[in-house]
């Protein structure tokens, strides 16, 4: 099976390489350097990747990113949710157990891209669902 490869079309490359290296990310390989400064990077986590497009070389316009929602599951929510705090990235809500079975919190990259941090939990720490009161996925 081939992979998915997430693009995404940024105001500022660096300042989204500092972002997603506190997200857990490396730099794979970088683009072009102009006079506008890097063009793009390709970047990696636990062998997902993630391309970093500066906005001038996209087909799309930074900022845009209010309409998708980008999951990653780790090993340890909370560590990365405290990795992300220690390093003043603030989160959209802190870690939560979830009716659906995750662990998870969000948080916006400095373009407004919104991810779900999530790890898998024992059905025996979900909480029951708000409409029917059962646990799990239904």
């Amino acid at each position: 099976m081939q992979p998915i490869i997430v693009e995404l079309t940024v105001e500022d490359v660096q300042t989204s390489i500092y972002w997603y290296k506190e997200l857990g990310f490396e730099v794979e390989l970088e683009g072009i350097h102009d006079d506008e400064g890097l063009q793009w990077v390709s970047m990696a986590r636990d062998g997902r990747s993630l391309w970093l497009l500066r906005e001038d070389i996209s087909r799309h316009s930074a900022g845009q990113g209010c309409n998708v929602t980008l999951y990653m599951q780790v090993e340890d929510v909370d560590a990365v949710h405290q990795r992300l705090s220690t390093n003043g990235i603030q989160t959209d809500s802190p870690p939560q157990n979830q009716w659906y079975g995750l662990r998870e919190f969000t948080v916006r990259d400095p373009d407004g891209f919104c991810w779900s941090i999530n790890q898998s939990i024992p059905r025996s720490e979900t909480p029951p669902h708000p409409q029917t009161g059962r646990r799990g996925l239904l």
